[in-house]
C-alpha cells in the first residue's frame, strides 16, 4: 500500500478512463485496510479508488504482474497485484512503509474479470511511456465531450478487434499451411513404400498408419470442376472411404455419420452437408457396391448391396432372443436406436418379422405366417 498516493485531481494529458467498478475492497498483502466498499476506476495511466470521502491512486508504472482468484464460498474474488519498489521520492500517500509487495483488489459484487482485463490491456498499451500528447481544444459542453468519448472508444474498440481478427488468420493461415505438409509427406513416403515390392509386416503397419491419416489429396472444386461432375468425384471418393466402416456397420450407414466420416478423413478440405448428400445420390450398386436410400420416415441412408444378409442376421438375431423391439435390437447389434427402427420396418415390408402391439410397446417376431 505505500506505492498509492493521494488522488492528483489533474488529468494526465491523453489519459481515458477504461472500466469503472463498485465495491471494491483494498488489501495491503494480506492485511485488510480502511480502504472499503469504494469505487475503483482503471485508466489508461493510473488505478483510482475512491468512496466518496477520500480519493487514492496507483500508478500502473509500479504493476509488474497482475493475477486473479475466482470467488469461493464464503470469499470474494480478487484480482492480486505484484508492485516494483516504490522509489524514495514518492509523493506522500495513505500508507509510508509496507512489509508486503502486492496488494489485493476484493471485488464484493463482482466485476474482478472485467477489471483484470481492462488493467493488462492498459499495462500492454504503456501510455503513461509515450509522453504529453497534445490535446486539441474540445466543446466544453457535457454531450461534446460525452460524444467525442463515445466515439474514441469506438474507434479504440474497432483497432483492437481488427488487430485481434488480424492474429487468429494469421494463426489459421500458418495450420492449413502445416496441414498441406504433412499431407505431402505422406503422400511422398506412400509412393515410396509403393515402390518397394516387400510384404514386411512393419510396411504392412507403416501403410495403415498413413491411410489412417486421412485422405491424401482430396477432390476439390479446383481440381474436378462444378455441379455434376465434381459430385460425381466426390461420391466416388466417398465410396472408397466409407466401404470399410460401411461393412463394419452391417451394411447401413445414416447420412450424417457418413458427412462426419467423410469430412473427418478429408482434415482441412471440408464440403458441405448439401455435397455430400448430392455425392451419395450418384452412388449405384453396380459401380460402388451401395447406394443412397430414404426410409418411409424421411431418414437418409447410406445401404451397401448386401440387403439380403443384413435381414438374415436381424432375422437371427430376432430368433436367438424369441423376440426383439428397436431398444433390444439396437443393442444387440450395436446400432443407434433410430436404424433399428427402420431395419424392423423394412423387415416387416419385406414380410421377414411380424409385430405384436401390446401395452409394454411393440416387439417383433420371426413371420411365420409367410413361412407356412
Amino acid at each position: 500500500m505505500d506505492r498509492w498516493i493521494w488522488e492528483n485531481k489533474d488529468k494526465r494529458a491523453a489519459e481515458e478512463n477504461r472500466q469503472t467498478i463498485s465495491h471494491v475492497r483494498l488489501y495491503d498483502g494480506e492485511d485488510k485496510t480502511p480502504f472499503d466498499q469504494g469505487s475503483l476506476t482503471v485508466s489508461t495511466h493510473r488505478l483510482l479508488w475512491s468512496d466518496g470521502k477520500q480519493s487514492i491512486e496507483l500508478p500502473l508504472k509500479y504493476i509488474v504482474k497482475v493475477e486473479s482468484h475466482g470467488a469461493k464460498f464464503t470469499k470474494s474474488a480478487k484480482v492480486i497485484l505484484t508492485l516494483a519498489k516504490a522509489p524514495h521520492s514518492k509523493i506522500p500517500g495513505p500508507i509510508n512503509e509496507s512489509k508486503y509487495d502486492y496488494i489485493k483488489l476484493s471485488f464484493v459484487k463482482g466485476g474482478h474479470q472485467e477489471a483484470e482485463l481492462s488493467i493488462k490491456k492498459c499495462l500492454d498499451e504503456k501510455r503513461w511511456e509515450k509522453g504529453v500528447i497534445a490535446v486539441q481544444n474540445q466543446p466544453s459542453s457535457l454531450m461534446g465531450g460525452g460524444l467525442v468519448r463515445i466515439e474514441r472508444q469506438i474507434e479504440s474498440s474497432r483497432i483492437s478487434t481488427d488487430q485481434s481478427l488480424s492474429t487468429a488468420f494469421k494463426d489459421i493461415d500458418n495450420l492449413m499451411v502445416k496441414g498441406k505438409e504433412m499431407v505431402s509427406l505422406a503422400e511422398r513416403i506412400a509412393q515410396k513404400l509403393s515402390d518397394v515390392k516387400t510384404n514386411g509386416d512393419e510396411t504392412v503397419e507403416l501403410k495403415s498408419h498413413l491411410l489412417s491419416i486421412g485422405i491424401s489429396n482430396p477432390v476439390t472444386r479446383e481440381t474436378h470442376g462444378t455441379g455434376t461432375s465434381y459430385h460425381k468425384s466426390l461420391g466416388n471418393e466417398l465410396a472408397r472411404m466409407i466401404h470399410g466402416p460401411l461393412n463394419e456397420a452391417g451394411g447401413v450407414l445414416s447420412v450424417s455419420e457418413v458427412y462426419c466420416r467423410y469430412n473427418r478423413a478429408r482434415g482441412i478440405e471440408l464440403v458441405s452437408p448439401e455435397d455430400v448428400v448430392n455425392a451419395c445420390k450418384t452412388l449405384t450398386p453396380e459401380h460402388h457396391g451401395m447406394e443412397l436410400k430414404k426410409f418411409s420416415s424421411g431418414v437418409l441412408v447410406v445401404e451397401g448391396d448386401n440387403f439380403k444378409s443384413i435381414m438374415d442376421n436381424l432375422l437371427q438375431t430376432i430368433k436367438s432372443n424369441d423376440c426383439c423391439n428397436a431398444v433390444k435390437l439396437s443393442n444387440l447389434m450395436a446400432i443407434p436406436l433410430l436404424l433399428a427402427k427402420e431395419r424392423l420396418q423394412a423387415a416387416e415390408q419385406h414380410g421377414i418379422v411380424c409385430r405384436d402391439e401390446t401395452d409394454d410397446g411393440i416387439f417383433f417376431y420371426e413371420n411365420l405366417f409367410c413361412m407356412a
